[in-house]
């Protein structure tokens, strides 16, 4: 059997999903090979009204030849003697390294794989799982020998049995029946839907935020084997609909929205509030002269140089400096300072430390959230009964909690005595599971094209001064996109003992001033009058 994708605008692919075979362009049947026309489609965001979004994959779920699946409805039985089939193979396989054609034989040799009348359709189940185990082999640098490949191929032979056998047996001779996946998927979702297109199933996979499983995983990354269609609106998935919304939109209601999608693209800088939540942030840090540090603070984050918007990531560039000592022109000095603590998304800290030590041992849930390839995993961190941040909308929780694996996962901190990596991640994993509340208030407030907030630290250099702790919760608000502006007029290092140069600039005033306290600037008289 060979599949042909079909290729499609707009909503095409609701009139070739009714079409039976022969109707479909191209279709060839002879002694040798049928091809059929596939429809296989990534659906990302919504288009238009949410509750019609909704309505219709309600109604595309009521079709017959329709098989929804999603993460909550994944049949994950398998019979014990299947299990122990499994784990005779992987250890066979640890011992022998079989190449993929040969890892899949055992598979079939044990009867682990589906069986159909046909012979035909029974090596079009072997051909495509050794091409699904090949790609797996080929992105893992460890091959069929991956921590993961063991969930994976036991997820795979689980699936196959219990939901695409049964699809099999009752296929009908003239229609494709199809696939709908809804929502989030993990490593062994994502190769499972990848299986299924690869077979011929039709395949239609729909992610209202905008996430794409299958691009994450490096699969079809050229969109050969699907078609993309990526919609401007992002929104955090509901449950799957058991029925249809009884809410009605209004005629200017539906025209707002088709305002919205018209211009509200990832292409064009015209953004409406909140509209990319849902999405990770991502900091770029900006090198920059001292003078430009004041021009780029002021702007909004999709004026800055390098700001993009890519798949479900946005990426803010940020400012993370150190202004040491005083500079010649001491009136600017001040003036520039005043300038850059204002602002309602700008916190200014006078008195250290930032945040408290967190004194806990933290290794036991740190190790319960890692993934198989050892990073911290952001759904497990948001489930763990540690995680403070549960009121927040899942889309603010899902980029701290990413944000936090990526620092864990590179750690940019610098060692205390004999410390190892591993000591440091731990270190700074313990010490970002609180966040101080002003924090995270701020982060509540930061839309990501727009204005982005900002730390003012003002370090006279008379008090304990920058922690640690502090500086682990510098790096994660780095790694989110926050401008972070330190100043110390006394030249002495803080920021130096915990952080390496490296990440951040450094921007050496004329002179020193030690014990140089901040003070509030005086407010002339007509201002106090007029207050």
């Amino acid at each position: 059997m060979n599949p042909v994708l079909i290729s499609f605008k707009e909503d095409e692919w609701k009139n070739i999903l009714e079409k039976k075979r022969a109707e479909r362009q191209p279709f060839q049947a002879d002694d040798q090979e049928i091809s059929i026309g596939q429809l296989a489609a990534r659906f990302l965001g919504i288009r238009g009204d949410e509750d019609e979004y909704y309505n219709e994959l309600f109604e595309l779920s009521r079709k017959p030849l329709i098989n929804v699946l999603d993460a909550a409805s994944m049949n994950k039985e398998i019979a014990p003697e299947q299990f122990q089939a499994i784990q005779n193979v992987l250890l066979i396989n640890q011992n022998e390294s079989l190449s993929v054609n040969r890892f899949v034989a055992f598979l079939e040799g044990k009867q682990l794989l589906p069986v159909h009348e046909n012979s035909a359709v029974n090596r079009h189940i072997r051909e495509c799982l050794i091409h699904t185990l090949q790609e797996f082999a080929k992105r893992h640098h460890d091959g069929l020998k991956h921590p993961d490949f063991r969930r994976v191929i036991v997820d795979l032979i689980k699936w196959m049995r219990n939901h695409m056998e049964p699809v099999l047996r009752d296929m009908q001779d003239d229609r494709m029946p199809a696939f709908l996946w809804y929502g989030d998927g993990n490593k062994s979702e994502g190769y499972f839907l990848y299986y299924l297109t690869l077979f011929g199933f039709d395949v239609l996979i729909f992610h209202p935020g905008g996430k794409d499983l299958l691009k994450e995983l490096e699969l079809d990354p050229e969109h050969n084997l699907m078609i993309v269609q990526e919609h401007s609106i992002k929104t955090e998935p509901r449950a799957f609909p058991k029925g249809k919304s009884v809410r009605k939109a209004t005629v200017a209601y539906q025209a707002s929205r088709e305002i919205e999608r018209i211009l509200h693209t990832d292409e064009t800088p015209i953004f409406k509030p909140w509209q990319y939540r849902s999405f990770q942030p991502h900091s770029i840090t900006l090198k920059t002269t001292y003078d430009e540090l004041f021009l780029v603070s002021r702007e909004k984050a999709f004026i800055r140089p390098n700001f993009s918007i890519e798949g479900n990531k946005v990426h803010i560039p940020s400012i993370f400096a150190k202004i040491s000592g005083i500079s010649e022109n001491k009136r600017e000095y001040w003036d520039r300072l005043e300038e850059i603590k204002e602002g309602e998304l700008t916190l200014f800290i006078r008195y250290f430390p930032l945040t408290a030590n967190v004194g806990a041992n933290h290794q036991y849930h740190y190790h319960h959230a890692l993934n198989a390839d050892g990073m911290l995993d952001p759904e497990k961190m948001m489930k763990s009964v540690w995680w403070k941040l549960g009121q927040l909308p899942l889309g603010v929780q899902r980029g701290v909690a990413s944000a936090i694996s990526r620092v864990c996962g590179h750690p940019k901190l610098l060692a205390e005595g004999s410390e190892s990596i591993s000591d440091i991640q731990l270190y700074l994993f313990t010490q970002l599971t609180v966040l101080p509340a002003s924090i995270v208030a701020l982060l509540m407030k930061f839309d990501y094209p727009q204005s982005v907030p900002r730390i003012v630290m003002y370090n006279s250099g008379s008090g304990s001064g920058i922690t640690r702790p502090d500086a682990a919760l510098l790096l994660l608000l780095n790694e989110i996109g926050i401008d972070l502006i330190l100043y110390n007029p006394s030249g002495l290092r803080d920021l130096e003992m915990y952080i390496d140069e490296q990440y951040y600039d450094v921007h050496l005033m004329e002179h020193v001033e030690f014990d140089c306290e901040y003070k509030e600037p005086k407010i002339p008289i007509w201002r106090r009058f007029f207050k």
